[in-house]
């Protein structure tokens, strides 16, 4: 077999944070948040893009104003990126974060780094 599949969760309304995907190459991780749900503010361990697939996403970056982004929208940062995801607008937010390369290709840490409030 060539391909290698992977499963993720479908349809919740609950918060769910899952890595679907660890490689050398890519992390995938795979993220539900009901209203009022969202990321601890962290800085970015790798590049990104995080790709909303349902509802819309508030993302904070550094010290910007908030903006809002909807599904059909992908998002690219750069490594060590201060931000904060979160659903403040829609009843689910559904996303995946795409890290490639894998964090520790780059000398990123394994998991982002969470910044006190």
């Amino acid at each position: 077999m060539i391909e290698k599949t992977y499963n993720f969760t479908v349809e919740s309304t609950s918060k769910i944070v899952e890595k679907v995907v660890s490689t050398d190459e890519v992390q995938i991780i795979h993220m539900i948040f009901p209203k009022g749900e969202g990321t601890p503010k962290h800085y970015t361990n790798s590049k990104i893009h995080l790709i909303v697939t349902k509802g819309e996403m508030t993302l904070t970056l550094e010290d910007q104003e908030p903006k809002v982004y909807p599904s059909g929208t992908i998002i690219y940062l750069p490594y060590n990126t201060k931000m904060i995801a979160q659903n403040l607008t829609s009843d689910i937010l559904e996303f995946f974060v795409i890290k490639a390369p894998h964090p520790l290709k780059i000398g990123g840490p394994e998991e982002p780094i969470k910044i006190e409030k």
